[in-house]
Parts: structure tokens; C-alpha cells; sequence
């Protein structure tokens, strides 16, 4: 079985869309939707944005249904110019981000990821990238310091869980995958407001509200987002499909040979 984690439900829809999820079983606040997508048992969860989120879902995750798999899939920003929006970064390596000292950027690998040379070698209709993945306290919102990052770290996408969930996946010793879809490129900004959005992990509508009163051009700037939020989601879900039709798993593979 595989666990497919994600962070809001802007990014679950479109895979909920594609998947048969009868059954919805709530686990210590947190809704995971149970079924097949494309024919492979799954569990799907939006576990909210950020790490701490993320590690909590994990652990959820994990001592609810010890899964074989678990990909931590979702939006993500991109750090690297050749990357454009609906393009597929699989995690290499997980990174996370140390406090910016205003000089350095410094990061520190959580660790090394596992290869799918099954994927490698189909990637379908996809533009697939291979390479590290950053995780952030905070959405890097500046393509200057997208620059900044990318060009220090080496890493090709930035998001808020994936290095959690990895660490959490390694300490139980359970096989582990990072998708992202671009969202945002290297060279876009995006709403200097949009980290206040979220508390506890949850976007919070009436921020939004707020905000757009505050300075009704950001309203533009928001559809801007949720149309390319919603041409991400759909690329996403459509690679999610792609995936799990192609993967294998080791320990299923092991299981059956035993």
C-alpha cells in the first residue's frame, strides 16, 4: 500500500478526482481517504503546510497503516531556471534550510533518497527533473532569493514538509518518494502577504479577506495563483497516476518472494 501525503486540498482534489476513495477514516483529526488509484492501494491525506504538520501526519501515517510507500507529493517553488511551471521534480535528496544569518544560506541533507529507476526510464508525456529538494520554515516568496537559494544549495524545488515527512519515513525504516510540481518559477515573485496566510498549518479565508482589503490588487495576483495552483494540481494528479503504475515496490516485491 502506499501513503500519498500532501499538504492542502488544492493539491488532494485533482488526485481524489482520479482515485476510487470510498471510504474516509478520520485518525487523531486527520481525514485519510482509503481506495485504489490506478488499481494500487493507496491512503490519501492533506496534512496541512509546514514541517510540524508534516512529522505529525507522518508518525499518524505510519502507525495507522505501515505502509510500504510513502510519497510526500505536492506544489512546489522552483530554484533552478530551467524549470518551468507544471514540471515534475523527484527528490534526490532532502534538504532543510538553516535560519538565514543574513550572509550565508546554509542547509543540512536529511538524507539521500531512494532511486526509481522505473520512473527514469518512462517518463511518459512528463518534463521530469531529478535533484534535491529544499524544505522551508516559510514559502520563499523573492526571485532574488530563489537565486540566492538555488544557487547555494544546489536544490531544484523548495516546499515546507518534504524533509520532515523523510526523516519520519527513515527513522521507521519505510521506503520514501518526493514529488513536486512547480507552481512558481525561479523567476517569479509571489504576494508578499501570502506567508501570513496560514496558521497552525490551515489557510485561514479571513487573512486572505484582510489582506485583499488592505490592497485590492493583490485579489489579481491571488487568481493569478489559484489558476496556476489549479493547472499544478491537475499535472500533479495526472504524474501520481503515471507513478504508481510504474513503480515497484521493494518491500512488496520482498513479501511475495518470501
Amino acid at each position: 500500500m502506499i501513503a500519498i501525503l500532501v499538504a492542502v486540498k488544492q493539491e488532494l482534489n485533482p488526485i481524489l478526482r482520479r482515485a476510487n476513495t470510498p471510504h474516509v477514516i478520520r485518525q487523531e483529526h486527520l481525514d485519510f481517504y482509503e481506495g485504489t488509484l490506478a488499481g494500487q492501494p493507496v491512503t490519501l491525506l492533506a496534512l496541512g503546510v509546514g514541517k510540524e504538520c508534516a512529522r505529525m501526519a507522518a508518525e499518524v501515517t505510519i502507525r495507522c497503516y505501515r505502509p510500504d510507500l510513502i510519497i510526500s507529493a505536492g506544489f512546489g517553488g522552483g530554484l533552478q531556471g530551467q524549470l518551468n511551471g507544471g514540471d515534475i521534480v523527484i527528490g534526490t535528496e532532502a534538504l532543510d534550510l538553516h535560519p538565514d544569518d543574513g550572509k550565508n544560506v546554509r542547509c543540512r541533507s536529511t538524507q539521500p533518497l531512494a532511486r526509481y529507476p522505473e520512473l527514469e526510464a518512462d517518463a511518459g508525456d512528463f518534463h521530469l527533473h531529478f535533484g534535491k529538494i529544499l524544505t522551508t520554515d516559510e514559502m520563499v516568496l523573492k526571485s532574488s532569493v530563489k537565486a540566492r537559494v538555488g544557487q547555494a544549495t544546489g536544490a531544484m524545488a523548495v516546499d515546507m514538509e518534504t524533509s520532515a515527512v523523510a526523516a519520519v519515513a527513515a527513522a521507521h525504516d519505510t521506503d520514501f518518494l518526493a514529488f513536486r510540481c512547480i507552481s512558481d518559477t525561479a523567476t517569479e515573485n509571489l504576494p508578499e502577504e501570502f506567508n501570513d496566510f496560514f496558521i497552525v498549518g490551515q489557510l485561514q479565508p479571513s487573512r486572505i479577506l484582510a489582506a485583499c482589503a488592505r490592497r485590492p490588487s493583490l485579489v489579481l495576483d491571488l487568481a493569478r495563483m489559484g489558476y496556476r495552483a489549479h493547472q499544478a494540481g491537475d499535472s500533479l494528479a495526472k504524474f501520481l497516476v503515471h507513478a504508481v503504475t510504474k513503480l515497484r515496490l521493494p518491500n512488496v516485491i520482498n513479501r511475495n518472494a518470501a
